[in-house]
């Protein structure tokens, strides 16, 4: 979704055991937040994904060495990182104005330089962050694929999805995982409608009411934000690995980074959402977007191959429309891209944001709470409180 990461640069990586090439079509954009999205922006997506054993290591393109994420956080005044403590501090007076806003944290060269918490959170809590879990679950694609679990983004999905009881068609099988990584599976869906998630989350079997919906498109052609798919993409994982998505998770991300707690929301048929519904403490958000932001490095350790990390920024869905705050996004490897900013972010329900921004050396993680916020605010004015906060709170700080 987002430009290469590997050495720091636009380019794309130079590895090429097995090339991909998707044709896409940009579709209506995913979020309400979005407008104007263009609906016939066609661009050719190049996707190198390695098999296991191949990745080169390139430096990260941190302007510092890559800091060691699973010790403790070490920390700096803000002067010291390039911030002005006056600017965050008028951030911080806006996120106290908005009463679901929990925690704005700002890690710049590597060291925690901000972070606040709001209305009663404090820094050990776990906040649920949505769709931030989509982000994770693409990062352990990347593993898997590594490890030599799944030998590609090309691999058809229902290789390891045939010995289940799931109501599976002939044209499954033209879905790959790539195009579960970017959206764009072609299964009928519209998130926030009929065929949607809350109708998906309710219903007896997840994965058949998926996989009942109609092929609307070919896959490759037509963006989707489809959180049933990433789910589903989750038991891909699991299938593959032979693990519980949250053991292998634990076992190949989280150990590795040093995060020792999280919870996972249960759906009752010994799986996880794999769409949605992870916990994370703020802090551990921050080690997330750190280790892309160090093209998966950790300190002299390699957690994700930094070929995965640039493909994860690569846009396989330019001209989506504009986001309040933002403006113009793309969409790659379920990660978002601000076109503008050439930066990056995880989004999640509500203003879940997990914001890497390259240039600057800066991870910035906002959570909130977000149960009951359609009933209460709505979800676009929040997410919009959020990403100003971001956009308009923390960035103006940087010197």
């Amino acid at each position: 979704m987002h430009p290469a990461v590997g050495d720091g640069s636009t380019s794309t990586p130079t590895s090429t055991a097995d090339l991909r090439v998707f044709a896409v079509r940009a579709g209506p954009g995913p979020e309400s937040m979005l407008r104007h999205p263009s609906r016939l922006a066609v661009v050719a997506l190049t996707l190198v994904v390695v098999a296991a054993g191949c990745m080169d290591s390139p430096a990260a393109p941190s302007s510092v060495e890559p800091i060691e994420l699973a010790a403790p956080w070490e920390t700096a005044a803000p002067r010291e990182v390039g911030l002005n403590l006056s600017a965050l501090q008028s951030a911080a007076l806006r996120a106290s104005g908005v009463e679901r806003v929990r925690s704005v944290l700002v890690v710049r060269h590597g060291r925690l330089a901000y972070e606040r918490y709001f209305h009663g959170a404090r820094r050990h809590d776990l906040a649920d962050v949505r769709s931030v879990t989509k982000s994770v679950v693409g990062a352990l694609v990347g593993l898997a694929i590594e490890e030599g679990f799944i030998d590609g983004v090309g691999q058809p999905a229902t290789d390891f999805l045939e010995h289940l009881d799931l109501p599976l068609r002939p044209e499954h099988d033209d879905i790959t995982v790539g195009h579960l990584l970017t959206m764009s599976s072609g299964i009928e869906w519209e998130e926030d409608g009929s065929v949607g998630y809350t109708e998906w989350i309710g219903s007896a079997d997840r994965l058949a009411y998926l996989l009942e919906r109609e092929v609307a498109a070919p896959p490759g052609d037509a963006f989707a934000y489809n959180s049933a798919a990433v789910h589903l993409l989750g038991v891909v994982v699991e299938e593959a690995t032979g693990r519980p998505l949250p053991t292998f998770a634990d076992e190949m991300l989280f150990g590795p980074l040093g995060i020792e707690t999280r919870e996972w929301e249960e759906l009752g048929d010994g799986r996880v959402n794999g769409g949605s519904g992870l916990d994370l403490r703020p802090r551990d958000l921050a080690r997330l977007g750190q280790l892309f932001l160090q093209g998966g490095a950790s300190g002299d350790r390699r957690i994700l191959p930094s070929e995965w990390v640039a493909f994860t920024r690569m846009p396989a869905f330019p001209g989506l429309g504009s986001v309040a705050a933002i403006g113009p996004v793309s969409y790659g490897l379920l990660w978002w891209i601000d076109v503008e900013r050439d930066a990056y972010f995880a989004w999640g329900y509500g203003g879940q944001l997990v914001y890497v921004f390259p240039e600057l050396d800066m991870v910035v993680v906002t959570t909130t709470e977000w149960r009951g916020v359609s009933q209460d605010v709505g979800n676009p004015w929040l997410t919009q409180q959020a990403m100003e906060l971001v956009i308009d709170g923390v960035l103006p700080a940087v010197r």
